[in-house]
C-alpha cells in the first residue's frame, strides 16, 4: 500500500510539475531568449549576451539596446526603442558608464526631439541633481515635433555658457541673451508673439544684476527696475 501511495505522489508532483511548465512556456514571449532574466517590478526582461544587453517589454517588443564594458556598465552604443513600431527614440554612446558625444532623442514621429553633446571626461564638481547628468558639453538644440527649431545653446563641463536663444512655434524669436557659468550676463531681450520687445535686461560679465525694462504687447514702456531703485511703472 505505501509503494503504491508513493507511486501516486510521484505521479502527482511530476504532473503538476509539467503543467507548470507548460503554462511557463506558453506566457513566455517566443522572441525573447530563454536565458533572458524577468523583473517583476519593471515588468521588463533582460538578457546580456557577448557584451551586448538588450531589454525587452512583456509583450516581446525590444526595448533597448546597449553595449558593455566588463563590469557591466553602458560601453559603446546604446539605443532605446518605441515598442509598437520599433522606431528609435535615443541613441548616443557611453564611454564606462557616462554619456559622451552626441546623443540625439525622437519625437515618437521620428523627428529629432532635442540633441546634447556629453563629455564623459568634463564634469561639474557641485551638482544638485536634476533632470540633467552634470557632464553635459557642447552644443544642445531643442526641436518642436514639427521639426522647427525651439531653443539652441551650449554648455560648457554642465554649465550654460555662451549665447542662447528661444523661438516660437511659428518661428519668432521669443528670448535670447549669453550665459557664463550658469548665469545671465550682459544683455537679453525677450519677445512678445508679435515680435515686439517684451523685456530687455542688462547684467554685468559676473552676472550681477543691472537693469530691466519692461513692455506693454504694443511696445510702450510698461517698467523700469535698476539695481539700485524701486520698479518704476507707468499704465498702459
Amino acid at each position: 500500500m505505501l509503494f503504491f501511495r508513493l507511486v501516486l505522489l510521484m505521479i502527482l508532483i511530476f504532473f503538476l510539475h509539467f503543467t507548470f511548465s507548460c503554462k511557463t512556456e506558453n506566457i513566455y514571449p517566443t522572441n525573447i531568449p530563454k536565458e533572458a532574466k524577468f523583473d517583476k517590478r519593471k515588468n521588463l526582461y533582460t538578457h546580456v549576451e557577448k557584451g551586448i544587453r538588450k531589454i525587452y517589454t512583456a509583450e516581446g517588443k525590444l526595448y533597448s539596446e546597449c553595449q558593455l564594458d566588463d563590469v557591466m556598465r553602458e560601453h559603446g552604443i546604446c539605443k532605446t526603442f518605441l515598442p509598437n513600431n520599433g522606431r528609435v527614440l535615443s541613441v548616443g554612446r557611453y564611454v564606462h558608464g557616462e554619456k559622451d558625444g552626441e546623443w540625439i532623442w525622437n519625437f515618437p514621429n521620428g523627428n529629432v526631439y532635442y540633441k546634447l553633446h556629453f563629455s564623459h571626461e568634463k564634469k561639474r564638481k557641485v551638482w544638485i541633481e536634476t533632470n540633467l547628468l552634470g557632464n553635459e558639453h557642447g552644443p544642445y538644440f531643442r526641436y518642436y515635433e514639427n521639426g522647427k527649431l525651439e531653443e539652441e545653446g551650449f554648455y560648457d563641463t554642465g554649465l550654460k555658457t555662451g549665447k542662447w536663444k528661444k523661438f516660437y512655434y511659428k518661428g519668432n524669436l521669443e528670448y535670447e541673451g549669453e550665459y557664463y557659468q550658469d548665469k545671465k550676463i550682459l544683455k537679453w531681450k525677450y519677445y512678445y508673439p508679435n515680435g515686439n520687445l517684451e523685456m530687455a535686461e542688462e547684467f554685468t560679465e559676473n552676472g550681477n544684476f543691472l537693469l530691466r525694462k519692461t513692455y506693454f504687447p504694443n511696445g510702450k514702456l510698461n517698467c523700469t527696475k535698476q539695481i539700485t531703485e524701486e520698479a518704476k511703472c507707468l499704465e498702459e
